[in-house]
């Protein structure tokens, strides 16, 4: 016969234990230079081309951002992303065999 849920473990006593109390709302950041100013340009470019899609309008916007006169970072290089290392944290599969090649051979069979 199945176990009873208890009160304590369901669903509706986990959400209640959950529910935050009510406290001060979060002040908002002010908007950054680029977000005024993709604001203010989004407006006209969609307006100089209507029919185009978000991307497009995002695209353009940011390619007058490099070379704006509010952009803190005019005239900079870009800086360089790093390149990301696969992880190899998996445990290797059983189905594939172990191979001896890439063994270094000791120095006493040298």
């Amino acid at each position: 016969m199945p176990k009873a849920p208890s009160a304590s473990t369901s669903k509706t006593a986990t959400k209640s234990a959950k529910t935050k109390t009510s406290k001060e709302p979060k002040e908002k950041r002010p908007p950054s230079a680029y977000n005024v100013f993709v604001a203010e340009r989004m407006k006209t470019w969609k307006a100089d081309n209507p029919g185009a899609n978000a991307k497009d309008a995002m695209r353009a916007v940011s390619v007058m951002w490099a070379s704006a006169e509010e952009n803190p970072n005019r005239g900079k290089p870009p800086k360089s992303k790093k390149a990301k290392t696969p992880k190899n944290d998996a445990p290797m599969s059983s189905s594939q065999p172990v191979s001896d090649e890439h063994e270094i051979p000791s120095s006493d069979s040298v």
